[in-house]
């Protein structure tokens, strides 16, 4: 009966992570929504959202230090714990991050040039590829797929460069420059973001079981 308990509060561990994931990736799309088309509508959904992880990342977090305080876990069942509290840290820091996109988005004035902001969308969805490929790893303890994040994030890490280096240069032309400011904070939270999202499918790789042999 304890056993079968323990068991099911893992299980509740892991999807209640996946359900902070998903709330995490809505809320990235709320940002690169905002940087495209900025609305009060986006910035009170974002709101909500950012409200959300928040919840969901003290219940993890309790959940996480209960098992260990009354389970003392090991081998796999420890790995999933640990790597769940640290998924958590990273779903919430990504979080953050897309919810001050929302704040940058709307508060820079003018419009900036449309080629810049495509190249933001694009990369932005390409994170939120990764992203999503890191708690599908969670969902289905997939290894192979969660270690398949950190070969592509250098190529998108560069692309998160380059633009910024781009929006860099036009932070110098006269006149009001706060909309490039704000887009270059933007290029600088989505490598961020980037980042904190290799290194949730990394903690799913090493919850996983590991790959039989042969």
């Amino acid at each position: 009966m304890m056993r079968a308990r323990y068991v099911d509060e893992l299980e509740s561990v892991r999807q209640n992570l996946i359900a902070m994931g998903e709330t995490t990736i809505a809320l990235l799309a709320e940002g690169l929504r905002a940087v495209v088309n900025p609305s009060p509508d986006c910035a009170e959904k974002a709101s909500e959202l950012e409200a959300r992880t928040d919840h969901q990342h003290r219940l993890i977090h309790d959940q996480c230090l209960s098992l260990i305080t009354l389970q003392s876990p090991v081998a796999r069942d420890a790995r999933l714990i640990t790597g769940a509290l640290d998924a958590i840290v990273d779903l919430e820091l990504i979080g953050d991050y897309a919810y001050e996109m929302v704040g940058l988005a709307s508060a820079k004035s003018g419009r900036p040039p449309s080629q810049i902001l495509v190249q933001i969308s694009e990369i932005g969805a390409r994170i939120g590829e990764i992203l999503s490929a890191a708690i599908d790893s969670w969902r289905n303890a997939d290894r192979s797929l969660a270690l398949s994040a950190r070969p592509r994030e250098a190529v998108i890490r560069a692309e998160c460069q380059a633009l910024a280096d781009k929006v860099s240069r036009l932070t110098s032309a006269p006149g009001d420059v706060t909309a490039y400011v704000n887009l270059l904070l933007i290029c600088r939270h989505l490598d961020r973001i980037m980042r904190h999202a290799v290194c949730v499918a990394e903690q799913a790789a090493e919850a996983a079981p590991p790959v039989p042999a042969g």
